[in-house]
């Protein structure tokens, strides 16, 4: 059987128009896949119900994992709990484990997680990453140092989830805002986490807190033969990234797609940056929302 891939893209309220400028892009660009699902909370169903299309489902979190109670905000943030849970988590913490849940709940062969501020500027066959014998993998080789205290933690936790021993830094990181997995590693990847901990996997990540769900795949294929053995290491995202700096206007978002290289199809232009969607839209689309 031909194999197959499909599109995963966690999203929430707050994301609401950066998620249908991505999808709108996918629309024009995207071709190749089998289904493109948006997951969100059951609380955030109501915003993203016009997003459905023949190739689109929005997923909501019950279907995947098992409910959390919602708590009050505190310092900004919103946060979730249950009974079986030693402190709440948010909503980061659930994006990742959605995309873990969703990838495990689909059919496909392999999926592209592709976060909702992302925006496609090319065509983009993306079946043809399911006709390769192996899985493109990023890699960034040595990026897991003591500058980045964060990803030290989550790649020391990372390890220790799946019952690892963490080696000596520097380790490679796999956070990128694109990322192509497996469906099989993801499945092998779980069952591990739970062989280790005796939890359920969603509940050792939770009960764990400090974690990177993409640091996790990357670290479970680095420690396994035959899982290294099905993917491909490659050290360039297909996006391009402007994490920060001032607004862009048009001519400044022209200049960074120009950056791109022949092998780059997406922007992601970080929202702290307050760069309009509109201006997005209009340059990589061609049209005004």
């Amino acid at each position: 059987m031909k194999p197959s891939i499909s599109l995963i893209t966690p999203s929430h309220r707050g994301d609401r128009d950066r998620c249908r400028l991505l999808c709108d892009s996918i629309d024009r660009y995207v071709t190749g896949y089998d289904t493109h699902y948006i997951v969100v909370g059951d609380e955030d169903a109501d915003a993203f119900a016009g997003f459905e299309g023949e190739k689109r489902h929005v997923v909501v979190s019950s279907s995947l994992l098992p409910p959390l109670w919602s708590l009050p905000k505190w310092r900004g943030r919103h946060y979730w709990w249950a009974p079986y849970m030693r402190l709440p988590v948010y909503g980061w913490h659930l994006q990742q484990l959605r995309k873990i849940a969703m990838t495990l709940a689909q059919r496909s062969d392999r999926v592209m997680c592709i976060d909702s501020d992302n925006c496609f500027c090319k065509p983009f066959d993306v079946g043809a990453l399911a006709q390769q014998p192996k899985v493109a993998h990023f890699v960034a080789s040595g990026d897991v140092n003591s500058s980045r205290p964060r990803h030290v933690r989550w790649w020391h936790n990372a390890h220790r989830l799946l019952g690892l021993t963490p080696p000596a830094l520097p380790g490679d990181d796999f956070i990128s805002q694109m990322v192509l997995w497996e469906r099989r590693t993801v499945d092998i990847m779980t069952k591990r986490v739970e062989a280790a901990s005796g939890l359920p996997w969603w509940q050792a990540l939770a009960r764990v807190r400090h974690f990177s769900e993409y640091l996790l795949y990357g670290v479970a294929v680095a420690n396994d033969e035959e899982l290294a053995n099905r993917h491909m290491r490659v050290s360039q995202s297909p996006c391009l990234t402007y994490w920060e700096g001032p607004a862009l206007d048009q001519a400044g978002l022209s200049a960074l797609i120009r950056q791109m290289t022949p092998e780059q199809t997406t922007i992601a232009v970080q929202s702290h940056t307050r760069t309009p969607i509109d201006v997005i839209r209009q340059i990589a689309l061609g049209t005004a929302a």
